[in-house]
């Protein structure tokens, strides 16, 4: 028969809500301290059809240069000539965009730095408008600069404060699962082994 949980017993299955709330807590701050302040920029070209009526053509090649302004060839020009470790980095932190409805490519760099995202998200729409160009001949559409990336006043990452309250609120989902796990009872021999003796028989053993 299961003997009714005592007091101290319901205390000692919130401990793992409170440690994994320090946990989380803890976590999310050194996270948003190591990782330190993370700068967005944007900047827009937009796609000029070569032939009046030809905004369809330029939509559709707005969706082509979004999926290709990130490729090798681009980010050759915009390092101009350098080192793959440089290109991959800089892969990494520029993301690309399209439109539906309008011929326009969005360019979203990231950095540890404000103008440092901004030179980012500049170089690689520089770059993607000369490869566009190029083959304006070809394509019959041009890319021109819409909004050129400005330097961010603050950073895009979250601070410390909000990094630790993400960090306390997964450690709540995580601790309270487990304090809803039910304690798995002993066999009734292993728990003959851990009770103490009744009085009686101490008193009988002396």
């Amino acid at each position: 028969m299961n003997e009714p949980p005592t007091a101290a017993t319901r205390q000692l299955r919130w401990w793992p809500l409170a440690a994994a709330v320090f946990l989380g807590t803890l976590g999310g701050l050194s996270f948003s301290l190591v990782k330190g302040p993370v700068y967005t920029a944007d900047a827009y070209v937009v796609v000029v059809p070569g032939t009046p009526g030809g905004t369809v053509q330029a939509v559709n090649f707005a969706q082509v240069y979004s999926r290709i302004a990130t490729q090798p060839a681009i980010l050759s020009l915009a390092l101009a000539g350098g080192s793959p470790a440089d290109g991959e980095r800089l892969r990494r932190a520029v993301r690309a965009s399209a439109s539906t409805d309008a011929p326009m490519v969005g360019l979203s760099a990231s950095a540890p730095g404000p103008q440092e995202s901004a030179d980012r998200a500049n170089v690689v729409a520089t770059a993607l408008i000369a490869y566009a160009n190029h083959r304006a001949t070809a394509t019959g559409v041009r890319l021109v600069s819409f909004a050129p990336a400005l330097a961010p006043a603050s950073p895009s990452s979250p601070p410390p404060p909000l990094s630790a309250a993400v960090g306390a609120a997964a450690g709540v989902l995580v601790g309270g699962l487990a304090c809803l796990v039910p304690p798995i009872p002993l066999p009734a021999r292993q728990r003959r082994r851990i009770e103490p003796w009744p009085a009686a028989s101490r008193q009988g053993a002396l």
